[in-house]
Order: C-alpha cells, then sequence, then structure tokens
C-alpha cells in the first residue's frame, strides 16, 4: 500500500503590522533628526569657537592647579576674553605670565592695581593661597585677558590628550565615528527605496 502523500500548508512570511512598521519608521526619524540637530549643533560651536581664536577675541586654557579653589578647580577649561587694560579691575580673575616665565600661565585674581609711567603694574593673589603672589606683574600692551566663563573637567581629557597612546586612541574613535557617519549617510536612501519596494510588494 503506497504512502498517503502529505501535505503541507505554504508557510506564509512574517510581516510586521502596518502601524508598527509606521511607529518604527517614525521613531527612527525622529532619532535622525535629533542626532543631526546635535551634529549640527557641535559643528557651529567648534567653528565660532576657532574663528574667535583666530580672531583673537578669546584664548582657552585649562586649570592644572588647585590655587583658585573654589571658583576655579583643577581639569576646568576656563575661556578668557581679552579687553582694554584700562577696564581692569580690582576682584577680576585674568591670565598672565608672571615676570621671568614666559612659558607660564597664571589665573589668579587681581588683589592690587598701580598705574606707572611705564604701563599698568598690578598684583594677583589664589583664593586658595594664604598670601599674596611674589611677583608684581605688568601689563604688556593694550589689552589684558580676562576669565569669561569656564566648563568643569573638560580639561581633563585635554590633559591627557596629550599623551600618545591616548591621542592616538582618540584619532582612532573620531576617524571611526566619521566613517559611521559617512556610511549611514550613504545607506540611508537605500534602506528607503528598499522599504517602499517592500510595501509595494507587500500589497
Amino acid at each position: 500500500m503506497a504512502p498517503e502523500s502529505a501535505t503541507y500548508q505554504e508557510i506564509q512570511p512574517l510581516r510586521m503590522p502596518v502601524e508598527q512598521r509606521s511607529r518604527v519608521r517614525r521613531a527612527g526619524t525622529v532619532l535622525g533628526l535629533i542626532s543631526t540637530l546635535t551634529l549640527t549643533c557641535a559643528i557651529v560651536l567648534v567653528v565660532v569657537a576657532a574663528v574667535a581664536m583666530v580672531l583673537g577675541l578669546v584664548r582657552f586654557t585649562v586649570v592644572d592647579s588647585g590655587s583658585m579653589r573654589p571658583t576655579l578647580n583643577p581639569g576646568d577649561v576656563v575661556m578668557l576674553r581679552s579687553e582694554p587694560a584700562a577696564d581692569l579691575a580690582l576682584g577680576q580673575i585674568v591670565a598672565f605670565h608672571p615676570p621671568g616665565e614666559p612659558k607660564l600661565t597664571v589665573i589668579h585674581r587681581v588683589r592690587a592695581i598701580r598705574a606707572t609711567r611705564s604701563g599698568i603694574v598690578f598684583r594677583t593673589k589664589g583664593d586658595a593661597n594664604n598670601a599674596a603672589d611674589p611677583w608684581r606683574a605688568k601689563i604688556v600692551g593694550d589689552t589684558v585677558w580676562r576669565k569669561d566663563l569656564k566648563v568643569p573637567w573638560l580639561g581633563y581629557p585635554v590633559v591627557w590628550s596629550q599623551r600618545p597612546a591616548i591621542r592616538m586612541a582618540v584619532l582612532t574613535l573620531m576617524l571611526a565615528v566619521a566613517v559611521s557617519l559617512v556610511l549611514a549617510w550613504i545607506w540611508r536612501p537605500a534602506a528607503r527605496r528598499d522599504a517602499r519596494y517592500s510595501a509595494v510588494s507587500e500589497r
């Protein structure tokens, strides 16, 4: 007796409900807009800061000591703004090179100002120090660099980036992120086209 042939029902492919597909697409669109907006804002901020630095309007420096605690802490990034030397006032926080130390930048608070024939001379003191600084600094030129704002803790990556191994790791990470963004931008139209073809074939 010949065995009866088994009949199998045709296996239907799994299909995602239309409403669920729509929600997934909307979520992807929102995330894409948020990421694009965030990246655009970051690029704009970097460009504005770079232009301001090139024009000599602002400078950035990293706090590496605790002499100005609690106002400034080690690892803080300070934005310095150029202003006329005549506007220097007591209590301001300024950045300068101590006499005989052209490679050292000190960020301390102004405690005394005296106008001389050769220029403006001032004395400073760190907020956390018990005594004023031993030197009398002189303003060279017509401007002085005054503390405008600070970004807490941002300076730690800047300090670490000076190490060759960490610098290479950061550059590699930046390159990977850039390549990922480029590939995502290239593949995005193809993904949308495939989704449209899939929707048409399911109708």
